[in-house]
């Protein structure tokens, strides 16, 4: 197949040509493949080029997220405050989370509605003697960021939970407590609307991919800790 130049050479012209100068002597090298002996080895090989030999590797994926841009010392103390209130409360958060799913386990195999009751009691008892005491010890912020990270973790809020295993009564109760506190236990967590949730979830993340927060979910764990 013959080519016909159109007009005078460019330099885009002369670019491409050069690339496929490139792209040819490239195919003209040799490149060896070395594989470790067993499926978590790093795939490695050796590129000859003109005698010179340089070696190469693949390396594992690495998930990197950025921090925010905090453009004054008031933001980047926010951040700082923030990001150890959530270091503070996630471990709460993720243990209860993992229990409520065992406890919802246990619940589907008891048909009789006395025999549920005395089983959530003895969750609830769990609970309160586990860690009331630490709660106790949380600033109202923390107690609003916990909320909001159950809600998070599990896909309800507070308040639903409450009145789930308890009763309506308890969780309105509950709620009318927390909001003397400045605690919304019916506010869910919206990292895509809410400026400071957008915030803990960069924090979270940040945390479970070095490792200094286990995540609750197992496609968390899989995803940022494989």
């Amino acid at each position: 197949m013959q080519l016909r130049a159109l007009g005078k050479p460019t330099v885009l012209n002369q670019l491409i040509v050069l690339l496929l100068l490139n792209f040819t002597v490239y195919a003209q090298k040799v490149d060896t493949l070395s594989i470790g002996s067993d499926a978590a080895s790093a795939l490695t090989g050796q590129l000859i080029i003109a005698g010179d030999t340089i070696p190469w590797s693949v390396l594992d994926e690495v998930l990197f997220v950025p921090k925010p841009t905090l453009n004054d010392y008031q933001a980047r103390r926010h951040y700082y405050n923030l990001t150890k209130k959530v270091r503070r409360v996630y471990p709460y958060v993720r243990e209860a989370a993992l229990r409520m799913d065992s406890v919802n386990m246990q619940l589907e195999g008891i048909d009789k509605r006395r025999a549920r009751r005395k089983f959530t009691k003895s969750y609830q008892k769990y609970l309160e003697e586990r860690f009331e005491p630490e709660l106790r010890k949380l600033t109202r912020s923390e107690g609003q960021i916990l909320s909001k990270l159950i809600y998070r973790e599990t896909g309800v809020s507070v308040y639903e939970i409450i009145k789930t295993y308890r009763n309506g009564f308890s969780a309105r109760l509950w709620s009318m407590t927390a909001w003397w506190y400045d605690i919304d236990l019916k506010r869910p967590y919206n990292p895509a609307n809410d400026p400071e949730d957008k915030l803990i979830e960069n924090i979270l993340v940040r945390k479970f991919i070095s490792g200094q927060l286990i995540p609750a979910r197992e496609d968390e764990r899989l995803k940022y800790q494989p």
